[in-house]
This record gives C-alpha cells, sequence and structure tokens, in this order.
C-alpha cells in the first residue's frame, strides 16, 4: 500500500488489519522513508487544521473590530439617530439574528475553505452525508450520546470550582443577548444557538476535520477533531466541555458513518441548554419546570453512561481502522530491525500537534480566551 498517496488510500473493508488486542500480534515494520513521507503527510493535515483555526481567529477578530467602529462612528455622527438604531441593535431578535449570519459566514467558511483544498489534495474523499449505518442501534447511540454530552458539564463544573479555589477567580461564559419573551425572539434563539452550530460545526469538524485524520486511525482523528473542536471555542469555560462533546460525538459519528447522528446529538445537547435558559428567565429557578430539568439532567447522564456501557460491550465495532503505521502497542512482541521506523500512536499525535503552524494556533487561542476572559471581568 502507498500510504503518502492521498489519492490511492483505502481504508481496509472489514476494519479487521489487526488481531484483537488481548492477543499478541506480529510487529508491523515500517522502513523509515515511508515514516518519513507519512509524517509529512500528518504535517499538511495539521497545517489544514491550524490555518483554519488561524482564519477563524483572524476572520472573527477583524468581524468583531469593524462592528465596534462602525458603532463608534454611529455613536458620534450627528447623521444618524444613534439611540434608535441602539435600541434595534440590543434587541434580542437582532442578537440572536446576528449569530445565525456570523455562525453561517464566520465560523463555517475556513473550514470549509481548508475542506476544498484538503479534497482537491486527494485528502478528503467526501463528507459522509448518507443515512446512518447500524439504524437499530441509532436510538442507543444518540441518547448515550445526548447524556455523555451533559456529563460533560458536570468536569466543566469541577474545572470551574477548581480554578476558583487555587486562583481566586470563577470562568465566565460568553455574554449572551438577553433571553427573548416573544415567539419571534424564542424562534430565533433556538435557531442560532441549537439548529445553526449543529450543522455548522458538525460539517466543518466532524464532516471535515475528522475525515481527513481518519486515514491515520480513527480514534486519533476522533482525539485530534475534537480538540480542534474545544480551542475553536476560545473560552476556558467551554473549551473542556466541547473537547469531551467532541469525543462523543466524534465516536457517534463514526460508529454510524454518518455526520446526521453527531447533528442530531449536537443539536439535542444545544436545545436542552436553550430550554433550561429559558424556563429559568420565565419561571425562575425555583419553579417546578427547572425542578424538572435538573431531574431530566441527571437522569439523561445517568441513562447515558448505562447505555454508552451497553453499547461499547455488546455493539460497538471490536477492531476500529487503526493506521498500519503504528507498530509499538498493546500486545506487541517480537524483533523490530533496527532499520524501521519505530512508530506509535504517540508519534502521530506529536507529528500533527507539534508543527509550526500548529503553535502558532495555540498561542491563537491562548490569546483569544485570555482576551475574552479579561473582557468578561
Amino acid at each position: 500500500m502507498n500510504f503518502s498517496d492521498g489519492d490511492n488510500f483505502q481504508p481496509p473493508e472489514n476494519n479487521n488489519y489487526y488481531p484483537p488486542v488481548n492477543r499478541p500480534r506480529m510487529p508491523h515494520f515500517v522502513p523509515p522513508e515511508i515514516w518519513l513521507k507519512e509524517k509529512a503527510t500528518i504535517k499538511k493535515l495539521s497545517t489544514f487544521s491550524a490555518v483554519a483555526i488561524l482564519l477563524y481567529i483572524l476572520i472573527s477578530s477583524v468581524f468583531v473590530g469593524a462592528i465596534q467602529l462602525i458603532l463608534m462612528w454611529m455613536q458620534n455622527s450627528p447623521a444618524v439617530d444613534y439611540n434608535l438604531f441602539a435600541d434595534k441593535w440590543n434587541s434580542a431578535e437582532f442578537q440572536y439574528g446576528f449569530d445565525i449570519l456570523y455562525s453561517v459566514f464566520i465560523v463555517g467558511p475556513p473550514f470549509f475553505l481548508v475542506g476544498h483544498f484538503a479534497k482537491k489534495k486527494g485528502f478528503l474523499k467526501e463528507i459522509p452525508t448518507g443515512k446512518p449505518k447500524n439504524a437499530k442501534h441509532l436510538p442507543i447511540i444518540i441518547i448515550a450520546g445526548f447524556g455523555l454530552c451533559l456529563l460533560g458539564n458536570i468536569l466543566t463544573s469541577f474545572i470551574d470550582t477548581y480554578v476558583s479555589v487555587i486562583f481566586g477567580f470563577e470562568l465566565q461564559l460568553p455574554e449572551m443577548p438577553e433571553t427573548p419573551y416573544n415567539p419571534v425572539g424564542i424562534i430565533f434563539f433556538f435557531i442560532s444557538t441549537a439548529v445553526v452550530p449543529a450543522l455548522i460545526e458538525e460539517l466543518a469538524l466532524r464532516g471535515i476535520i475528522m475525515q481527513t485524520l481518519r486515514r491515520y486511525g480513527d480514534m486519533f482523528a476522533v482525539i485530534c477533531s475534537a480538540l480542534i473542536f474545544g480551542l475553536m471555542h476560545c473560552n476556558l469555560m467551554q473549551i473542556p466541555f466541547a473537547f469531551v462533546s467532541g469525543i462523543v460525538i466524534g465516536y457517534a459519528t463514526l460508529v454510524t458513518e454518518s455526520i446526521w447522528t453527531g447533528v442530531i446529538i449536537h443539536f439535542l445537547n444545544n436545545a436542552f441548554t436553550v430550554t433550561v435558559t429559558i424556563i429559568d428567565d420565565f419561571y425562575g429557578m425555583e419553579s417546578i419546570a427547572y425542578a424538572i430539568c435538573n431531574i431530566a439532567f441527571y437522569g439523561l447522564i445517568v441513562i447515558g453512561i448505562i447505555l454508552g456501557i451497553v453499547y461499547l460491550k455488546k455493539f460497538s465495532p471490536k477492531n476500529l481502522y487503526r493506521s498500519p503505521l503504528v507498530n509499538i502497542g498493546s500486545g506487541f512482541y517480537g524483533f523490530v530491525p533496527t532499520f524501521s521506523a519505530r512508530v506509535s500512536e504517540g508519534s502521530l499525535f506529536q507529528a500533527f500537534l507539534l508543527t509550526p503552524t500548529m503553535i502558532v494556533a495555540f498561542i491563537g487561542v491562548v490569546y483569544q480566551t485570555i482576551v475574552s476572559a479579561i473582557a468578561l471581568l
């Protein structure tokens, strides 16, 4: 197999490249020249992903800065009735409508542009937009994924408490517009928070980034795409939650071979947040409706954990695609010639994460995260 040729790369049809991990397997020797070529390809894919993050940060920063300059000009211009404009600008309907446009024209394009070049280079075959496979297991996968995504909120709360105790300040979510109290505003709130992000982010992360990385192993692709999903949020409260959710959603997308599974789980998670926010603002935290939401929250987490364990033990594919480059791992034995490359899963992650462009992307994310944190103080 010519690993370095994106056009000719085809994953194995039956995913049975290796025996089960609890049995010894013969080593797969990788000639150094093959590993060097594949390492160069991994770095290219890393560059694609890092460029998407940097473009997103750059475009969003320029866009927000331009909006602020326009608002300052309008505020100081005698030709503009700023108070009238400000009333409309600050309305919930306008703000959530603006968020819809922001997701479509700011969040999506950098990743779609990178996807175009990845497809042109032969690294991206197609986005799996067909019907989910394993339809009889789909309800289990969706409910388990939904519950496990909610579990990420508890992890975020734990990190928030730890940071508060150790460093003396609380993490903050990005400032959201006020909850609307009219049907049109609520519809816009729902679409901008639950519908559009589920479509745009799943197409970008699980449809483009994860699919380009699967040539080097399914779990490698899931973890790397989840990391990028977390980083692009540029907020300390959202990064750990998005990373955990990205792993859950990525795995669900992977085993059903359809991004629509991820879209549904993503949508349910965000829709639950919208519902809780509306109930909190309309009825308060002491209301019966809010208590029902709390019960549902913890109940879904418990159900999600149980169904997740059941699925992993009884229905989950036992041999997900693992890159044939990896020749050191669980159950490895035998003599490895000195002329072969010693490639492990860690080697793949190191090659992907430690590129100049990815390091610059990390710096950009840290900078944007600090700026966002200062703005919320």
